[in-house]
């Protein structure tokens, strides 16, 4: 099995030959940008890191790409959005700078000279073209932050939905990097953007992807997926380990580099971004985990009002899962044995 090609990856971001399609997340953005009358033109994509944001985000330009009169543009947010989305507009099929503009497409040609105008008028501009012509822009940035340009991007990006430009957006980011930026001031158009939370991947979908590759046991196949509590990385994770360890399970020597794979590729850069009365929630929970609510906030020393608001915010941050009423658990595998080890130093 070994010889072959590994079909799971341990990389981030790029779709992997095997992966649990996130089929409902996908069809409903794809068909409420393109099903008339447009009523929502910008999707944002939250969720903890290796939660299957970028995979997803990847998978639904792919499937507007396919369709006629559309042109998907993907942005670095490191770049100068508005500087790149106006030379990508341009460019897309020939120079503009006193030449016709060519996209590569036969639905459309349009032919347009440089101004001096503003670079949001001149893409403006573009965009009324583009909407003559029946053609639809989306913008995909991926790991988008609270920055200058991404602040002047979503300002003109409000303007352009304003002015009833064919424009769509879609973002990923972390719960707290879109929440700065909804907290902008004059953005208040981000707090009515859809906001989809990635949720664990299905149990049962996973359990019947590793049955069928490996060819195990039902038994073993549910146990292995029960291990990753649906956490889309720790799929890929342990579907390339067990790849190139097949036999028992769980191995201590698969168990040890699962929980290092996590740990250096996850769990570090995550508990480094908690503030320290974060990590004495986390730490709380490490020791009681499963238990009462009340009893977590005791151990940390917490009133119920103070304790709430950090298990909240560690709710939204996809760490905790609170779904069963008073009681609190680790959304993330194997995160208690992350803390325990990690937290004492």
């Amino acid at each position: 099995m070994s010889r072959a090609k590994n079909p799971f990856s341990l990389s981030f971001g790029r779709i992997p030959p095997e992966y649990i399609v996130r089929s409902s997340v996908i069809d409903q953005v794809v068909e409420t940008f393109t099903c008339e009358p447009v009523t929502i033109q910008n999707y944002m994509i939250t969720g903890v890191r290796g939660s299957g944001k970028t995979v997803t985000m990847t998978a639904i330009c792919e499937r507007i790409k396919e369709l006629d009169h559309w042109m998907v543009i993907k942005i670095s947010p490191l770049d100068d959005i508005l500087d790149t989305l106006l030379k990508t507009l341009k460019t897309a099929g020939g120079k503009a700078k006193e030449s016709t503009i060519t996209f590569g497409t036969s639905h459309l040609n349009i032919s347009m000279k440089s101004t001096e105008q503003s670079v949001n008028a001149e893409i403006d501009g573009l965009l009324e073209l583009f909407e003559k012509k029946k053609m639809s822009i989306l913008v995909a940035i991926d790991e988008i932050t609270d920055t200058p340009q991404m602040r002047k991007f979503s300002s003109a990006l409000q303007m352009f939905i304003t002015n009833n430009r064919p424009i769509y957006f879609i973002g990923t980011g972390l719960f707290e990097e879109i929440e700065k930026l909804k907290n902008v001031p004059n953005l208040t158009f981000l707090y009515r953007t859809p906001k989809i939370t990635m949720e664990p991947l299905n149990i049962v979908a996973m359990a019947q992807t590793y049955q069928r590759i490996f060819d195990i046991s039902d038994k073993q196949a549910g146990a292995m997926a029960s291990m990753t509590k649906g956490y889309s990385y720790a799929f890929q994770v342990l579907g390339y380990l067990y790849w190139n360890e097949p036999g028992d399970f769980p191995t201590r020597s698969l168990l040890n580099k699962f929980d290092a794979q996590l740990a250096d590729a996850s769990y570090h850069r995550l508990w480094m971004d908690l503030s320290d009365m974060d990590r004495k929630v986390v730490m709380s929970i490490a020791g009681n985990e499963g238990g009462k609510t009340k009893d977590i906030a005791l151990q940390a020393e917490m009133d119920g009002n103070k304790f709430n608001q950090y298990r909240r915010r560690l709710k939204d941050h996809g760490i905790i899962d609170v779904s069963q009423y008073g009681k609190i658990s680790f959304a993330l595998p194997r995160f208690k044995e992350f803390v325990e080890a990690y937290g004492a130093f």
